[in-house]
């Protein structure tokens, strides 16, 4: 990069410019592109570094040459100018609560047979787009796992003590993003992500995966299970 541009600071910039254009209302495609980092004045004076491989679905090659042909333009689109989603990766809907169950079907064949498999677990995901959808889909899920389950609950209180009384119970219907929802229900062998930044020596940070074994009031007892502390187990209040 030009040091000339940021003083002798150095800046990053990150991103795929085929998934995360700016928004502009009112404005057509050409227009989110002209808008964009690619046509600022300083484009040509950065330091342009690629990344190449999928480390995500590396083992999917065919779905990795899917997505890149998209973000290349060079998927087949129908009459309308639409890409067809091949058959195989689509869940037929046709109730919600039904097809949710024919999502988690898929996603985990056999769940009462390989539940307590941290593999099985970890190494699957069901993404959605909003806040509600992950409670929702969290609730289905945790139910179906075996044993008691153990519901944490948060304390919420207003910035004026005298407040408390009246706006508590609204405080708790609240679910702010990046935080967990006001009862937190966990069960034996159920997979916890973690949201902040706790402690990053002992491999406790935003995006760590654990899975739960024992509760008790104010402890969680769980195994990480990615990254370079996989195996290690930790108690956390």
């Amino acid at each position: 990069m030009n040091s000339k541009i940021y003083l002798e600071m150095l800046a990053s910039f990150w991103g795929d410019f085929r998934q995360t254009l700016l928004l502009l209302s009112n404005e057509k495609n050409e227009d989110f592109i002209s808008q964009s980092l690619l046509y600022s004045h300083i484009w040509n004076h950065l330091e342009k570094l690629c990344l190449s491989e999928n480390m995500r679905a590396k083992k999917d090659p065919a779905f990795c040459a899917y997505l890149i042909r998209i973000g290349n333009g060079q998927e087949k689109t129908n009459s309308c100018n639409k890409i067809e989603i091949p058959n195989n990766f689509v869940i037929p809907f046709t109730e919600e609560i039904e097809s949710l169950n024919l999502l988690f079907n898929v996603t985990y064949p056999d769940f009462h047979t390989f539940y307590s498999n941290p593999s099985f677990i970890t190494f699957r995901i069901i993404l959605t787009t909003k806040n509600d959808f992950v409670d929702e889909i969290n609730d289905m899920r945790i139910h179906r796992f075996p044993d008691d389950a153990t519901v944490y609950t948060t304390i919420d209180e207003t910035i004026e003590p005298n407040d408390q009384c009246q706006f508590e119970d609204f405080l708790h219907t609240l679910h702010p993003a990046n935080l967990p929802p006001y009862g937190l229900t966990l069960k034996k062998n159920c997979l916890l992500i973690l949201l902040r930044k706790l402690n990053p020596t002992e491999g406790l940070c935003n995006g760590t995966r654990l899975i739960c074994h024992d509760f008790k009031s104010h402890v969680i007892s769980a195994t990480i299970f990615s990254g370079d502390f996989t195996n290690k187990h930790i108690n956390k209040t």
